[in-house]
């Protein structure tokens, strides 16, 4: 086996074990892989993961992702733009409270 058939076969099984809700111990015990093993193979390829320099990150069910903007005038004035927005809509919207507001937007 290779050096990277062996990261490979050992980020599977770390995965899985992950993937099974169960903890490290009786993963192990059930798969008949040694727990020592499992720690090392987890923390090395951890540390390599880390060392390239990406970090994969994953949100969990219930997070809601906004990476919209906001624009707030004080109290008067607030829009909020979510990041699928339409550019026509919003420059209506401006125009709008140029129309109807003293303030400069």
């Amino acid at each position: 086996m290779t050096k990277e058939e062996r990261r490979a076969y050992w980020r599977a099984i770390i995965e899985d074990q992950a993937a099974s809700g169960m903890n490290i111990t009786d993963f192990c015990c059930e798969k008949q892989i040694n727990r020592h093993q499992f720690h090392a193979w987890r923390r090395r390829l951890r540390d390599q993961q880390h060392c390239n320099g990406f970090l994969e990150l994953v949100p969990g069910r219930d997070v809601v992702i906004r990476s919209g903007i906001r624009i707030c005038q004080g109290n008067k004035l607030m829009i909020e733009v979510d990041r699928d927005f339409d550019p026509f809509i919003l420059l209506a919207i401006v125009e709008t409270f140029r129309s109807i507001s003293p303030c400069s937007v």
